[in-house]
């Protein structure tokens, strides 16, 4: 079964020129660049937002880059400032680095990259990254089109993610396009409830659809998590990956099929986690949830 992490990091990275502009140190003061590094190249004032050739950033000392051209920033009720929309745009790329790299690098520990609510109150900012590449030694992900819509701040932010022509060249089960709708609570406190309000992506004949609640903690014994996953024509999705996952993928998705419930052509799954543990339709996994 596809996880739930690939799926995300798809709703979910060739140095610029010497003339790009670094916008860390003005965007997102409380990061170092011994953190993350981000700059635009041919930024442009529009009305109610801005454009740019192209973006480069960088996740230090884990080689793991972000490339993207050109993209457009904009809020159509022009009540986020430009200052406020690259702040928007900035964190949404340190977001994708941190989910293409499975979690927060080391040198990243403590930083603050949260935008809070304030900032874009009473606005919907868009980003729209045409040509995005994500890249590290021996792997690569890219997509031809994706969009990051706020389209709620308050009381709670909600956000549309969207993305199209996708392609991972490690990741055999990556959709090629996938939409998330996600709310996001308790921006303010210890810890944080993200809703799924609708997960929708194509793989091949195949579609996925999700629903659910993860409350987030300091670990997986402290977090929470009740998700409901349904994948149409999973035995056409087997075959199809047969010949370029590897046997424990293929493995593991022929049980995750077994344990799912059949529903036609449709197989769906209660994915739960509780006291580090984590269910299926109820069953527990014998597997150590770090």
């Amino acid at each position: 079964m596809m996880s739930f992490k690939t799926l995300f990091v798809t709703a979910l990275a060739t140095a610029l020129p010497s003339f790009a502009s670094p916008a860390l140190a003005d965007t997102l003061p409380n990061i170092p660049a011994s953190c993350f590094t981000y700059s635009l190249n041919g930024h442009q004032a529009a009305a109610h937002g801005f454009s740019a050739s192209g973006l480069h950033a960088t996740l230090t000392g884990t080689g793991i880059g972000l490339d993207i051209g050109p993209i457009t920033l904009k809020d159509p009720k022009g009540a986020v400032t430009e200052a406020k929309l690259e702040q928007f745009n900035a964190t949404a790329a340190y977001a994708a680095l941190s989910a293409f790299r499975g979690g927060i690098s080391p040198a990243c520990q403590g930083q603050d990259a949260t935008i809070t609510v304030h900032n874009i109150h009473e606005g919907t900012p868009e980003a729209s990254w045409s040509s995005v590449k994500l890249s590290r030694p021996g792997h690569t992900m890219t997509i031809q089109h994706a969009t990051i819509n706020a389209v709620q701040t308050s009381p709670e932010l909600r956000i549309k993610v969207n993305g199209t022509g996708i392609h991972d060249s490690k990741q055999p089960l990556i959709p090629s396009s996938l939409s998330a709708d996600l709310s996001v609570s308790g921006l303010s406190g210890s810890s944080q409830q993200i809703t799924i309000n609708a997960l929708h992506a194509i793989s091949g004949s195949s579609t996925v659809d999700g629903t659910g609640t993860i409350q987030i903690g300091s670990s997986a014994a402290t977090s929470t998590a009740d998700t409901h996953v349904s994948i149409t024509n999973v035995a056409q999705l087997i075959e199809a990956i047969r010949q370029t996952a590897p046997t424990k993928v293929v493995t593991a998705l022929t049980i995750a099929r077994l344990m799912g419930r059949q529903s036609g052509g449709t197989t769906t799954w209660d994915i739960a986690l509780q006291g580090g543990v984590a269910t299926v339709n109820r069953i527990p996994l014998p597997i150590a949830v770090p």
